[in-house]
């Protein structure tokens, strides 16, 4: 591991600078990848109006990325009822691809470096801002070379998830984390109802497994106090399975008569068709994953909600406490048990 990470610190990167202004769909090239990361913007196409699903689709379908290319289009974008400002990119570059971006506010005179996911080649990314963006800058493109990639891929593929699900990654998983739970509190913020039906598009979008359960089951008043006394129907919930060693649940609470979610919760277990159980390294090594994905969680939920709330840690609780509690309303809590491998979330709006 240690040598896969010192051989990437000599990979080349680009020198250059590149902004791109609110409202334009765009190329960027690199033209010497053999030489260097160096690139252009090119083929830029302002545009007036939202960036909706159909659009952005519209956009990919027509334009496929050559080799050397990543199409992109930045604006005002509507995902479910909500308008945020947004930047989808997608790669044709080979190698997967991390990169330093800047973001220009209105009220700003200068730049601001903003956090962004890994690229892959292929798999649409998407940024979202809660506020209104002037310019972007791109700087600072590094490949991570696919051999390189596979490399770090068999070591954490021993008895693991990934055995039977190769391509997706840790850092993917991440990135589409960060993606979804985005997209969750901007549907949140926003001042129409978050429809049940937008996500079960999306999860039938990701190829989830439907493990709903035929009966209702609640929610702790310790976690969700229900203040408005809301009559939920059934609870949906969907599994999806994550490099190491992760087996998620996501549980959708939503109100029978309106169909309206209040509630959103995560569930990370341990994947038990890895046989963890019966290779003591393999075993080990997951415990230290899950200490791993807990911190990550709480560091995404932080770049999204904020600061965490303060609070002090129960004595012998056989958990591990994190908070957030926003000004609009929306909740967050974060937990992690001690005595076994297991993550929880809840997010929820007042």
């Amino acid at each position: 591991m240690k040598k896969i990470l010192y051989l990437l610190l000599f990979l080349p990167f680009s020198a250059y600078s590149q902004e791109v202004e609110n409202g334009t769909i765009f190329t960027i090239e690199f033209p010497n990848l053999k030489e260097n990361m160096d690139f252009n913007v090119i083929e830029k196409k302002s545009y007036q109006g939202i960036l909706d699903d159909l659009k952005i689709d519209s956009i990919f379908l027509k334009n496929k990325p050559a080799e050397n290319q990543i199409i992109a289009a930045f604006g005002k974008g509507k995902f479910g009822n909500s308008v945020s400002m947004i930047l989808v990119l997608k790669s044709g570059l080979n190698d997967n691809l991390n990169y330093n971006l800047e973001i220009k506010v209105p009220q700003n005179g200068k730049f601001e470096k903003t956090s962004v996911s890994p690229l892959f080649k292929n798999v649409k990314s998407t940024e979202y801002w809660p506020y209104d963006i002037e310019k972007i800058n791109f700087f600072g493109f590094k490949a991570i070379p696919i051999e390189n990639l596979k490399t770090l891929r068999i070591e954490e593929k021993i008895d693991s998830a990934c055995i039977k699900h190769a391509d997706e990654t840790i850092a993917l998983g991440e990135q589409q984390f960060k993606s979804f739970f985005k997209s969750i509190v901007l549907q949140f913020e926003g001042n129409d109802m978050f429809k049940i039906d937008k996500s079960l598009e999306y999860e039938k979008s990701i190829n989830s497994e439907n493990v709903s359960l035929d009966h209702f089951w609640s929610i702790g008043e310790d976690i969700y106090p229900n203040k408005k006394r809301y009559k939920f129907g059934n609870p949906l919930s969907f599994r999806r399975i994550e490099c190491p060693y992760f087996d998620e649940t996501v549980d959708y609470f939503y109100t029978k008569a309106k169909r309206d979610i209040k509630v959103v919760d995560f569930d990370w277990k341990t994947f038990e068709e890895s046989n963890i159980r019966a290779n003591k390294a393999a075993e080990k090594d997951g415990h230290l994953k899950f200490i791993e994905k807990y911190d990550f969680l709480v560091g995404a939920l932080s770049e999204i909600l904020g600061e965490p709330l303060t609070i002090e840690q129960e004595n012998n609780s056989g958990r591990i406490d994190t908070k957030w509690r926003l000004t609009n309303g929306i909740n967050a809590y974060l937990f992690r048990f001690t005595n076994y491998d297991e993550i929880r979330l809840f997010i929820y709006k007042d």
